[in-house]
Parts: C-alpha cells; sequence; structure tokens
C-alpha cells in the first residue's frame, strides 16, 4: 500500500484517497475525498491491516476503483508513465523472493 501510494501522481489527491483496502472480497467503493500526501490513506490501511486476528491469512484486495484509474496505470500520468500497481507489486515481489 505504501508502494502504491508513493507511485501514485498526484493532482488534486483523490487517486491516492481511492486505494482501497479490503478483506476475502473486493471493494467497489470510490470517494470522493483527497489525500495529497497519502498519509491519511496509509494509516488507514495500516489500522485495518493491524485487526486483522493472529493466526488468520485473509485474502487482501488494494485497488483503485476511479474511472481514470486503468489510464493512470496504462501510462497515462507524466508522473507515472510506467503506471502504479504493476511496478509495485514488482516491488514488493523482488522484497520478498
Amino acid at each position: 500500500l505504501n508502494n502504491l501510494i508513493l507511485r501514485s501522481p498526484v493532482d488534486t489527491g483523490r487517486y491516492r484517497a481511492n486505494h482501497l483496502l479490503s478483506f476475502g472480497s473486493p471493494d467497489a467503493t470510490v470517494s470522493e475525498q483527497t489525500d495529497r500526501s497519502g498519509s491519511v490513506t496509509l494509516s488507514a490501511g495500516i489500522a485495518a491491516i493491524g485487526g486483522i486476528q493472529n493466526g488468520t491469512f485473509p485474502v487482501i484486495y488494494i485497488q483503485n476503483n476511479l474511472p481514470y484509474a486503468m489510464a493512470l496505470e496504462n501510462g497515462s500520468s507524466q508522473q507515472a508513465p510506467q503506471g502504479i500497481y504493476a511496478l509495485s507489486f514488482q516491488s514488493a515481489l523482488a522484497a520478498y523472493t
């Protein structure tokens, strides 16, 4: 989640605020909130992960449902010309393999 936030292009901060973390099933929510720094979004994600009961391993979904999220992932932003999610995923794989 932190990597996604840091790689996210920032104009209004709405894209950063819409990185959603859910357990067990995807969340189709779209928020009007903004979070230019990403700190509120990251804090919410950390709190959610901290609430997972020890010994359980739920499927964790991280997604962004904004209508323009796919365009950003496909390089439409000069701030993130190589996308956000794919690069973050590759970075996580590299860190843990």
